[in-house]
């Protein structure tokens, strides 16, 4: 039987001075990122918010005189990275990664503050941390209210004292319900108009405009302040001892035999094996040997990646379960299981060299888009976490394998930031094109981020740049500044992004030659229907024409 995990993770909690303080710096917290988010565009919203996060910690961690070892402090490198990049790149899955990264060490400084042993915690420890911190975020901020006080038994009560016991249980009874009377409330306007009408004559009574966005607002301030609150609460409070740390205890008795657990692996080996034989001749001949079985150049290049990449995160999964299951008393049986792992993951490393073959051959045939370049760079970075699982297993160290996960979230984060997606995307597209291949201005003109503008401008005035690349070019550009005078602009400061300023700013500096490309227009009436009464109006919609092909850029309404 297994010692309970959960008595090794807290070790010790503390009390704190103003139990009070979380809950109101949460709720400011929340209020600040309402003003600057509501019904704005993405910019700097996630750097800010990450940053009152931080601050708000140090504070408390300051008046409640709580040393973070120097550890801790480390995990700042990617919270901070993975925050200010946001307010960098404007690709949608350049900007989640980095969300997700500072998300993930803001986790893990919440749940080791006090010890900084974050790098040394295992999947388990990770795991029950992570529903320790959960369990603080909807428990702790009423828990410390109603111990407040209790701290001191033989301070003498006064009137005031006494009053507040009074009182007290009322507050904390109307903060409780405040959430749900909000919820519950909208949901019952929203199912009843007579209701609604009620609850806006009331509200009326405030003068308050936007009823259900405000109550909406309300909510989410609330809620949010009240579990980053308990977020607050649990780093300040619960202290893990390090030598409750690095155990290699697992959360279950290994149960599964040596026998059936080799003969999964031995199965699973055969059949990689088998499917290796089969592709090997494909490996590195690649467009050479496509036609021997007669497939097309796009069926061989198109099929397979995206499923020989689900085959190596299922093979390291069931490695893993398999480690942790299989019953292993003597050190032949140690033997023989890392052995058959170490094959599965060698074949499994093979087989990823299959999937990136496929991938380079489907780029160097169609060029490159947001998701060949983020899979190519995924699984870069999944071949080093294949070399990482073989190291731990021939050393034993699977207790390292959480600091592993977290260590290649960061490098693959990184790598796409350093590489800048769209920017990268456009670049080599451009040489795709210029070498002979046909380039895809419709991709360029709508998939295309604010990243890779300063891309397309570098290559229109390169003097290498061939012509018709360059006409090709000068058309996206100019289609895209007509649509782009046609949006609202970024007039608040929590809109802006550094790409979107680079892009403002070269769109500006060629202004003229913009506005004087000459687009195809036509006139278009189409019957429109509102509210059951038809309307012909009148639209001057402007196209521009690439390789004979008509690309749609704004329509203009003149009646």
């Amino acid at each position: 039987m297994t010692e309970n995990p959960s008595k090794l993770l807290t070790k010790t909690r503390l009390a704190l001075k103003n139990p009070a303080l979380p809950l109101f710096i949460s709720l400011a917290i929340m209020i600040i990122f309402d003003q600057i988010n509501w019904e704005r565009q993405f910019g700097l919203q996630f750097l800010v918010l990450v940053l009152l996060v931080l601050t708000g910690l140090l504070i408390m961690a300051f008046l409640e005189k709580r040393h973070a070892p120097w550890t801790s402090y480390l995990l700042l490198v990617p919270i901070l990275f993975g925050a200010m990049m946001t307010a960098v790149y404007a690709a949608g899955a350049t900007t989640f990664f980095n969300v997700v990264l500072a998300l993930a060490g803001l986790v893990l400084l919440a749940m080791t503050l006090l010890n900084g042993q974050w790098f040394r915690y295992n999947v388990r420890e990770v795991l029950i941390s992570t529903l320790l911190l959960i369990q603080s975020a909807v428990t702790e901020p009423v828990r410390v209210l109603i111990e407040r006080g209790k701290s001191n038994p033989n301070q003498p009560a006064n009137e005031e004292t006494t009053t507040w016991k009074r009182v007290r249980p009322y507050l904390l009874g109307v903060l409780l319900a405040l959430p749900l009377l909000i919820i519950l409330g909208g949901l019952l306007a929203s199912a009843d108009m007579i209701f609604r009408q009620s609850l806006e004559n009331i509200f009326n009574w405030f003068r308050i405009d936007n009823l259900f966005d405000v109550i909406f607002r309300a909510a989410y301030i609330v809620i949010f302040g009240y579990a980053l609150a308990g977020a607050f609460i649990h780093a300040l409070t619960h202290r893990i001892e390090k030598q409750d740390l690095g155990t290699d205890k697992p959360i279950f008795t290994p149960f599964l035999g040596h026998v059936e657990s080799f003969t999964v692996l031995s199965l699973v080996n055969l059949l990689f094996l088998g499917f290796i034989i089969v592709q090997f001749r494909y490996f590195f001949a690649g467009e050479a040997n496509i036609s021997l079985d007669g497939f097309t150049y796009a069926d061989y290049a198109r099929r397979g990646f995206f499923e020989l990449v689900a085959v190596a995160i299922i093979s390291l999964g069931l490695h893993y379960l398999l480690s942790m299951f299989t019953k292993r008393s003597n050190p032949a049986q140690k033997r023989i299981f890392s052995a058959l792992g170490l094959l599965l993951l060698l074949q499994v490393g093979t087989m990823l060299v299959s999937a990136f073959q496929r991938l380079n051959l489907y780029e160097a045939a169609y060029g490159f888009t947001t998701l060949r370049t983020i899979t190519h760079v995924f699984m870069i970075w999944l071949g080093v976490l294949l070399v990482a699982a073989a190291l731990m297993e021939m050393l034993n160290q699977f207790k390292r394998l959480a600091l592993v996960f977290f260590l290649v979230l960061f490098g693959f984060t990184l790598t796409l930031n350093l590489l800048n997606v769209d920017g990268f995307i456009a670049q080599r597209n451009i040489a795709h094109a210029a070498a002979g291949h046909p380039l895809d201005a419709a991709y360029l003109l709508w998939n295309l981020g604010e990243d890779g503008i300063p891309v397309l401008f570098e290559h229109v005035q390169d003097v290498n740049t061939p012509e018709n690349v360059k006409e090709t070019l000068e058309a996206v550009l100019a289609c895209r500044y007509a649509y782009k005078s046609q949006e609202e602009d970024r007039d608040h400061w929590a809109e802006w992004r550094l790409s979107a300023a680079r892009a403002e700013a070269l769109f500006a500096a060629n202004k003229s030659e913009l506005e004087s490309y000459p687009f195809i227009e036509w006139t278009e009436t189409p019957e429109v229907y509102n509210e059951g009464e038809r309307t012909n109006p009148t639209f001057i919609v402007s196209a521009i024409s690439v390789n004979g092909e008509e690309l749609w850029c704004t329509s203009t309404e003149v009646n």
